[in-house]
């Protein structure tokens, strides 16, 4: 690396934050840690004009840092660098011990680094004395001092962790380094936001860690050991797995052994195709009940009193049957509370999530549809607007929950477009977002107007829409018994017992995701239900508007 290059990381905000941290962690005060981070730099900075090239920047500076650092202290003690450990019955100090013979005769070798790794993957208590005893060179006294603990405690933390080290020095390098090829497809249902613990847990550590937790709860040492990552980072993770987005619910739970637990309901992918299985045998006789109650109900669908010209049943069809089959779940988790599950209470939040690991080699097939709504007040005339969409396999979504109406262009110019917009009256400017709003099937041009193509009804009418949906299972009393029955069975067979508030989720998340997938395609086949043209279209949206 050439010197210049190495300037540039030296400016590097990064850089210079971990040069501090360093500092503030081994000095008393935000003085002294400030001088000891000046002094480290310049010192960086002087022994690079020395150099032609640098090879391994990080480990050049991390080495002028501990050797600054180490005069430092000795400027700041004014003490001998003695060593000593008054009780020697623990022979912490003896000539023959590994880790004196590590640091004192080949301190600069790979033999210091594997040490030094190990540290790491002590739990913190071990940790701490190490890194002070060791690596800071504090004395026993101080040491129990500032952890608050009897010298004793500290000679005996110091011991054992002696001995563990020593155990892991020949067989680190032997260890698997790469983390388990498990991921984590998560899901969720409820208002996720500022509730949604995903966004923690987007990482490959992250997942494997929490699947690590799925069997049997385990410690941060075991889970440290598992993944063969350092504790450091493992117990830091674990915290955030823990706090999850809201602080108080995360994928993990803390026990009181200190010990790390699953929150959310988590199963294999070959659970995942069994639990779906409940549903997907019963699909054909299903997807028969809704074909017949279409057909029954298809003119009071027709004639309901839209907002937006709606002519197609088979478009309709977008905008009610995703609230058929969950409303269909709905029924199922009703017969499995009131006949099953009597003598548990579900849970309640404001948002859940649950998990199915796979690897790449299963190639899994989730079959998941989704729906985000969003809402405001006070906006293009109407005292509220919701809209939703529904998206999947064969649908992209076009805002997810949280997304703010007010700052869309096309979502405004949808509610301006209701009951009728004269193309002639828009700046060119407006006729561009016209253009991108039918483009992604918000609008639709008739003659010199635009109006909605998407479904647009009163707020006053959307329970009577709503029905049209929960009609179609009027005729499917004995598929949901049946499906109650043999899913109750197997909820209780498969939940860990912790969790087994979370059944409900379980039927929605898990076990009945799926069976919306599969109606959408026979329904696609028999040509009841529109084939989108576009994977960002009109299909599936529903606007509600308060006049």
């Amino acid at each position: 690396m050439k010197i210049d290059e190495v300037f540039e990381l030296i400016d590097n905000s990064d850089f210079l934050e971990k040069i501090y941290g360093f500092a503030y962690r081994r000095c008393s005060t935000s003085f002294d840690a400030e001088d000891l981070c000046s002094n480290i730099i310049i010192a960086v900075i002087s022994a690079i004009h020395k150099q032609n090239e640098i090879n391994d920047f990080y480990a050049f500076a991390w080495s002028i840092a501990r050797r600054v650092y180490a005069d430092f202290c000795d400027k700041r003690n004014k003490r001998k660098k003695d060593i000593s450990i008054e009780n020697t019955e623990l022979s912490l100090l003896s000539k023959t011990d590994d880790i004196e013979e590590l640091f004192e005769q080949i301190a600069e070798t790979e033999h210091l680094k594997t040490i030094f790794r190990e540290i790491s993957f002590l739990s913190k208590a071990y940790r701490d004395v190490m890194v002070m005893y060791y690596i800071d060179e504090i004395k026993i006294k101080d040491i129990a001092q500032y952890l608050n603990i009897s010298e004793n405690s500290v000679k005996q933390r110091l011991f054992s962790a002696r001995n563990i080290i020593r155990k892991e020095v020949e067989t680190m390098n032997k260890r698997n380094l790469s983390l388990k090829p498990i991921r984590l497809a998560i899901s969720g249902t409820g208002n996720p936001c500022g509730n949604d613990p995903r966004s923690k847990a987007e990482r490959m550590l992250s997942q494997n860690l929490i699947y690590l937790c799925k069997d049997k709860p385990k410690s941060a040492k075991e889970l440290s050991d598992e993944l063969c990552i350092p504790m450091p980072y493992v117990e830091e993770e674990l915290e955030i797995q823990c706090r999850g987005e809201n602080g108080s619910y995360g994928m993990l739970r803390k026990l009181d052994n200190e010990k790390y637990a699953l929150n959310i309901l988590l199963v294999d992918y070959s659970e995942y195709n069994q639990a779906n299985r409940i549903y997907e045998k019963r699909l054909p006789e299903y997807c028969k009940l809704i074909i017949d109650q279409l057909k029954r109900n298809e003119k009071e669908i027709l004639e309901f009193p839209y907002l937006s010209q709606q002519n197609h049943l088979n478009f309709i069809l977008w905008a009610l049957i995703s609230r058929t089959v969950w409303d269909f779940q709905d029924r199922i988790n009703k017969v499995i509370m009131e006949k099953y599950f009597r003598d548990i209470i579900p849970i309640n939040r404001s948002f859940s999530c649950v998990a199915v690991a796979f690897t790449d080699e299963q190639n899994p097939n989730f079959g998941f549809y989704g729906s985000d709504g969003i809402d405001a007040t006070q906006i293009g005339g109407y005292k509220s607007v919701f809209v939703s969409n529904i998206y999947g396999e064969r649908l992209d979504k076009h805002f997810y929950c949280g997304y703010n109406i007010a700052h869309d262009d096309m979502l405004l110019m949808l509610i301006r477009a209701i009951g009728g917009l004269n193309i002639d009256d828009l700046t060119e400017s407006e006729k561009e977002i016209a253009a991108k709003a039918i483009e992604c099937g918000y609008l639709r041009k008739k003659g010199h107007l635009l109006e909605p193509r998407i479904i647009v009804i009163d707020k006053k009418d959307d329970m009577d829409f709503y029905n049209l949906s929960f009609k179609l299972n009027n005729k499917a009393g004995e598929l949901v018994e049946e499906i109650a029955e043999e899913l109750s069975q197997f909820m209780r067979e498969h939940i860990p017992e912790h969790l087994i508030s979370e059944y409900q989720i379980y039927t929605q998340l898990i076990a009945g995701i799926r069976i919306l997938s599969g109606i959408i395609e026979e329904l696609i086949k028999k040509g009841l239900l529109l084939e989108p043209e576009n994977r960002l279209g009109a299909e599936g949206m529903l606007m509600v508007v308060n006049k």
